[in-house]
């Protein structure tokens, strides 16, 4: 199959590299960079991962391909897309996209607003640091969110739980808000929509799986190539809104949160992070520390023990020790991390002498796992400098769910053959546009 090259634009005159898109061969995608997904050393994961328990069924498959073929339900009108002109006009648009997608797993936001959407909110990304500095002022504090993985009504709950966002509640996600639940799509144009109109108390940082070769495996590909009838220039927006997240996050200069773990690199430093381009490093085939420190931000899981040692996850992932954070910590003056990336029975886990703290948000994980939710509300307690935050843990259990709900893994295997439909439309409209194939 011949190469489409999705045009990865920018704005203020950058481009962001093209890749070439093609189908997998023998479960690998021909153009991902080797170290992605750990990379190609877990393609045996990946293609073990869509026979695991939450795997789809083909009576699902036939569901979710009749659902992507009907127009919303009308319970609810589709709110128009305001443009960023005016904050307080977005921030409404926000809270009626949650009600909007809370009213029909058939409701769809239309593509030319979705697709303003996520240009605007590209833009803006691409504007933030690589490692985002947060001040949280005293008396007040920010609430940091793990995993959600399209788990649409478990991540209005987090809201409903702790407060919508606002200037006076920030928010802080931390990557991996696509795959595995069917709900990937609404989600994300969800956070872009409160990114956009609190774009200083509302934070986003990239996960593994926000990531073209890992959404292709794990669900989003075909989620989005299924309710928006197989154009790839919708598919090819929400990828390069991913590229253009943040890659980690510095709270009142004590907390370090970033989505995997710590980079293998000896004596590793926020300004080497903070100095990585992001862009490049998530698109570039080349290994470099620069890819690798990438890598490890991303997938990196913790150990107790010592140094740097190989992950269960197998390919080039590895695991951070308990050394590693302490020196880690005292090197930048820093009191403790978050991270994500693990699903945890109790929502979090605290680990290396309470120096490592996980979050995940997702609970009843793929609709198959018992875990609970959690949510981790920093507090600026102290005024006094060098103040540290104090960690308050909110777990939560999942969501009542609605009767048109769309299990986990719905799509995950819509992926090919929505993409070859994409390619084909996209090739015959390239061709009817340069007057090919006219008489």
């Amino acid at each position: 199959m011949a190469a489409f090259v999705a045009p990865l634009a920018a704005p203020a005159g950058r481009l962001i590299q093209s890749q070439p898109i093609r189908a997998p061969v023998n479960g690998q995608t021909p153009n991902a960079p080797a170290r992605h997904a750990v990379s190609s050393g877990l393609g045996v994961a990946l293609i073990s991962a869509l026979r695991w328990r939450g795997r789809c069924q083909s009576s699902r498959k036939q569901r979710v391909q009749r659902w992507s073929k009907e127009k919303s339900s009308g319970e609810i009108a589709a709110p128009s897309y305001p443009g960023v002109e005016d904050p307080k006009k977005l921030l409404s648009f926000a809270h009626e996209l949650c009600d909007f997608f809370r009213s029909s797993s058939r409701a769809r936001l239309p593509k030319e607003d979705a697709m303003k959407l996520l240009l605007d909110a590209q833009r803006m990304l691409m504007q933030e640091e690589t490692l985002v500095r947060v001040q949280v002022p005293v008396g007040e504090y920010l609430n940091v969110v793990g995993d959600v993985h399209g788990q649409l009504f478990d991540f209005l709950s987090i809201f409903e739980a702790n407060g919508w966002p606002s200037e006076e509640n920030p928010f802080l996600f931390n990557g991996d808000f696509v795959d595995r639940g069917s709900y990937s799509v609404e989600i994300m144009l969800i956070l872009l929509a409160f990114k956009l109109a609190l774009p200083k108390h509302f934070f986003l940082g990239r996960g593994n799986h926000e990531d073209q070769q890992m959404n292709y495996y794990y669900g989003f590909t075909g989620e989005v190539l299924a309710k928006y009838d197989a154009e790839l220039p919708v598919w090819a927006a929400f990828q390069r809104s991913f590229v253009a997240l943040p890659l980690a996050h510095v709270v009142n200069e004590d907390v370090f949160v970033t989505h995997g773990g710590l980079p293998r690199i000896n004596e590793i430093s926020l300004d080497q992070i903070a100095a990585l381009d992001r862009v490049q490093v998530s698109t570039e085939q080349e290994v470099r520390e620069e890819g690798v420190i990438y890598n490890d931000l991303m997938w990196a899981d913790p150990h107790d023990g010592s140094g740097s040692i190989g992950s269960q996850r197998g390919g080039s992932a590895k695991m951070f020790g308990a050394d590693m954070t302490e020196q880690f910590l005292k090197r930048n003056d820093l009191s403790f991390i978050i991270r994500s990336h693990e699903v945890k029975d109790e929502g979090f886990e605290w680990q290396q002498n309470e120096k490592c703290l996980t979050v995940f948000s997702a609970p009843q994980y793929c609709d198959s796992c018992n875990n609970l939710g959690a949510v981790v509300r920093l507090h600026a307690d102290e005024a006094d400098e060098g103040a540290k935050l104090r960690p308050e843990i909110l777990q939560f259990d999942a969501a009542e769910k609605p009767k048109d709900y769309v299990s986990a893994m719905a799509y995950c295997r819509l992926s090919e053959s929505l993409m070859s439909k994409a390619l084909e439309k996209q090739r015959k409209s390239q061709m009817a546009e340069s007057g090919w194939g006219s008489s």
